[in-house]
């Protein structure tokens, strides 16, 4: 799970970076906060959706491919016991790296009804060797809302 007090400041900072984008793209604060409750206050996991997509109060996210139960709860999984630092192709389990490898063209598009559409990949992949879990990622699908404020503020702050 993502740790702030484990980053340097200059990894904390491209973070909060990423989240601002994010941020203005999709029409400022509020709207992030609501897409983050709507995610929370759901049901199911949105990320098992059949219809690969999920409506919020201010818009929609669709993911490029529909993922099943068993690939949402391993993710689940790997965002609560490794850090986004790590290199999950070498420190994960073998279940954990495959769905990894399922999951890396997965693109995720937040389109709000008014801003910029935003897209996203839940992993950071530099290179084919490497694959990290993406801070934006994690704290969208899996953060509370306290996290993203605390990341924001760092954003204001930096």
């Amino acid at each position: 799970m993502l740790n702030l007090n484990t980053y340097d400041s200059d990894t904390l900072a491209k973070i909060a970076s990423r989240l601002k984008n994010c941020t203005d793209s999709i029409g400022g604060t509020h709207r992030l906060l609501s897409l983050a409750e709507a995610v929370r206050e759901a049901e199911k996991p949105v990320l098992q959706n059949k219809t690969a997509s999920f409506h919020y109060p201010f818009g929609k996210v669709g993911w490029s491919k529909v993922l099943f139960a068993d690939k949402v709860e391993t993710l689940a999984g790997i965002v609560k016991t490794h850090d986004s630092a790590e290199n999950l192709l070498e420190t994960a389990t073998k279940k954990e790296r495959n769905a990894v490898r399922t999951l890396f063209p997965v693109t995720f598009t937040i389109e709000p009804d008014e801003g910029e559409a935003f897209t996203f990949k839940p992993f950071d992949t530099p290179d084919e060797r490497t694959a990290r879990i993406n801070p934006l990622f994690e704290l969208l699908f899996f953060g509370s809302p306290g996290l993203i404020k605390k990341v924001l503020k760092t954003a204001t702050e930096g």
